[in-house]
């Protein structure tokens, strides 16, 4: 089973497919996202849906984690997220607070 930490680094790399499935597929059902300053989205099914019109748009993202600790079900990172929008180039950078639930994602917020 991998740890709590290389679950968030996996789900960080996989925004490079910009597949909203797979990315789905790393909350449970129930699961929670806040990107602040946005609306909350709850359940993996809405998350979906989120994340599939989210990533209509980039032609990459790429999730750079400059700092991250993990303790219990928590993991904290510091991350630039790098995306390229209608050629323009993008470098947000931003605070992720993931809580998990055995290996998914039962909550994400995002501060930037």
């Amino acid at each position: 089973m991998a740890t709590n930490d290389q679950i968030i680094r996996d789900f960080a790399a996989a925004w490079s497919l910009l597949d909203a499935e797979e990315l789905a597929s790393y909350f449970t059902s129930d699961a929670f996202y806040h990107n602040i300053p946005m609306d909350p989205v709850a359940g993996q099914a809405n998350i979906r849906a989120f994340l599939a019109d989210f990533l209509r748009e980039p032609s990459s993202i790429n999730f750079e984690i400059r700092h991250q600790l993990a303790a219990g079900n928590l993991v904290f990172n510091e991350r630039v997220d790098h995306s390229v929008w209608g050629g323009k180039k993008v470098s947000l950078p931003v605070l992720g607070v993931f809580e998990l639930e055995g290996d998914k994602i039962k909550s994400w917020r995002d501060y930037f």
